[in-house]
């Protein structure tokens, strides 16, 4: 924008005209001036203006230039709603459906959902297509968002879309490989896995499809179901038990897409100085968390099926950390559990205690190493893409059990990714609403 078009959008805002007061708030935002973002978003906003009210809500959401608070981001979602934001309606809807109350919303987040996706919103209808694919009877509702998301360019739909028509039948191949090929091309996690045994079928596009209204009925679950995992106990004292199945490979590819652009380099607690976040050979993987901020309605719901199927908690859990290694790259012997000898431990129980147990669920498997083992049980368990791992770190009398010492076993041949849940004594920070 030249400089007389900034001046003159700058009168134009200062003259009290809502759209101008919103596009300065977007080129404040870009210019990393948060103090005048939330000026010309408040002016915007006093006029009901649809698009200035959801970012409101965002920042007061995110704690972006104003302290957050989740009533004044509903309340603002709710208010672009009402002046006809479709962004604003997903937002609501996944902020109503992670908080702890979301069960009990369940209709207000169903009419949100179907009010952003008849408005052609990717998000909502990669999110419906998502609950849809987790039952066999909404299969007609899933496959049409599917393809409506997928053909707007949404990567995570082409990938869903063409692993969901794989299953179905042969006679959907060749329109499978296209949009597997679509996900391919944004570089989609997994999906090379899928296409190395299509070589040599030829991508079909798919069919015109023509839009529908969107009708979400009282039968479809916003919240997984337990599937009852096949466990297999692996030791008895302490208990370590593998749970087979727990995620399918839509999950495992979802939660690699979400935590990939945030990965660093993993760090330990450095036993010299007491404090978190050093750099260590013992620990060489990428690593990130998923906080609240980060999990979206996809992402809860992966972790609830984690949970469920263990029998944990999600009041007293950490958020989901994401780990990626590399060949050649491994987790040396360590504990989970913070040992009470360090200072930097008290900070650290203060929120929900110590951690009593350990879910380690393997979202890839490499080709070869990267198993999880226990050298004082003599244990050694490999990994498999799509089930949980799950230990004790501690007594019944929450004591540290010392006999949890564990290793990421190094990586030999391919990647692999796991995403880890500890479980607490006591409800934790994680749950912010």
């Amino acid at each position: 924008m030249s400089t007389p078009q900034f001046e003159q959008l700058q009168a134009k805002a200062e003259d009290g005209q809502p759209e101008s007061q919103f596009l300065l708030s977007q080129i404040c935002l870009q210019n990393r001036d948060l103090d005048g973002m939330v000026h010309w978003l408040l002016a915007a906003s006093a006029k009901q203006h649809s698009d200035a009210l959801d970012a409101l809500g965002h920042c007061y959401e995110k704690g972006m230039g104003v302290a957050k608070d989740y009533a004044l981001a509903l309340e603002h979602y709710e208010r672009a709603v009402r002046g006809g934001s479709a962004l604003a309606a997903y937002h609501e809807a996944e902020l109503l459906h992670k908080s702890r109350d979301g069960a009990d919303n369940e209709t207000r987040i169903k009419a949100l959902l179907q009010s952003a996706a008849d408005a052609e919103l990717v998000a909502a209808l990669r999110v419906i297509a998502y609950l849809a694919m987790q039952q066999a009877s909404q299969k007609d509702l899933a496959v049409y968002c599917l393809r409506r998301a997928a053909g707007a360019g949404d990567p995570v739909s082409s990938f869903n879309l063409g692993w969901w028509l794989l299953q179905d039948s042969e006679d959907v191949k060749q329109e499978a490989v296209y949009w597997l090929q679509r996900a391919a091309s944004a570089q989609y996690p997994i999906v090379e896995t899928l296409l190395a045994p299509l070589h040599g079928v030829s991508a079909e596009a798919p069919p015109q499809i023509s839009k529908e209204t969107i009708a979400l009925d009282d039968s479809l679950s916003l919240y997984p179901e337990s599937q009852s995992a096949d466990r297999e106990d692996l030791n008895a004292d302490p208990a370590v038990a593998l749970f087979k199945n727990v995620l399918d490979i839509v999950d495992c590819a979802y939660l690699i897409f979400l935590s990939r652009p945030h990965l660093k380099r993993a760090d330990v607690i450095d036993p010299d100085s007491q404090g978190e976040g050093m750099i260590s050979d013992v620990r060489t993987s990428m690593h990130t968390y998923l906080p609240f901020d980060l999990v979206d309605i996809i992402g809860r719901c992966i972790e609830l099926k984690i949970i469920g199927e263990i029998g944990e908690n999600l009041e007293s859990s950490e958020p989901m950390s994401i780990l990626r290694y590399a060949p050649g790259q491994y987790y040396r012997p360590h504990v989970d559990y913070f040992n009470p000898k360090l200072d930097v431990a008290e900070k650290l129980l203060q929120d929900g205690g110590q951690r009593r147990a350990s879910a380690v669920t393997y979202l890839s498997a490499p080709s070869a190493g990267g198993g999880t083992s226990f050298p004082r049980l003599k244990l050694s368990v490999p990994a498999i893409a799509g089930s949980t791992l799950w230990f004790r770190n501690c007594f019944d009398d929450g004591q540290v059990d010392d006999r949890s010492l564990h290793a990421g076993e190094t990586v030999e041949k391919g990647e692999k990714w796991v995403v880890t849940k500890w479980f607490r004594e006591r409800p934790t920070r994680y749950l912010e609403f």
